[in-house]
């Protein structure tokens, strides 16, 4: 998939030390590359997918698990430099074409977010995400986190 330059494919094995500073640069409590190896190498319900500048250069990515007729985003991450410039709802995008693609269509996909992340929450109720529940003190740091849901039934 392309948008404004961007191209979102698999992500590969030598894309991992980018996606581990991503990881750095984007959560409290960055996955190690240890465990970006896993997804990509390891876990079989683990589909991740990046999303590469012009350049070339990771710029996101997306890690979502698929089992039976669900989906779960683990990880969501834009570089900051390249927010609000269509880099998740691509990766998004790119993640409900692999669903629908399933042997078993997927008919729900879960994800949980931060209860201060106002713009992620924006961008997955602008996709057919509701919030159903609060997870209290979900995070390490204490913070709620808030579950949402989406159905991708045709």
């Amino acid at each position: 998939m392309n948008l404004k330059g961007c191209k979102v494919r698999k992500m590969k094995e030598t894309d991992v030390l980018a996606v581990a500073n991503l990881e750095s640069a984007c959560f409290s409590a960055p996955w190690p590359e240890k465990e970006i190896r896993y997804e990509i190498g390891e876990n079989p319900c683990a589909k991740v997918y990046v999303a590469l500048s012009k350049t070339g250069d990771v710029i996101g990515y997306i890690d979502f698990m698929i089992t039976f007729d669900s989906a779960t985003v683990s990880r969501l991450a834009v570089a900051s430099g390249y927010r609000r410039q269509g880099i998740a709802q691509a990766l998004l995008d790119e993640m409900v074409i692999v669903c629908k693609k399933q042997r078993e269509p997927v008919e729900w996909i879960t994800l949980e977010v931060r209860g201060s992340n106002g713009p992620a929450r924006k961008l997955y109720k602008k996709n057919g995400w509701d919030e159903i529940t609060v997870k209290k003190s979900y995070y390490d740091d204490g913070e709620d986190a808030i579950y949402m849901v989406r159905s991708i039934i045709v």
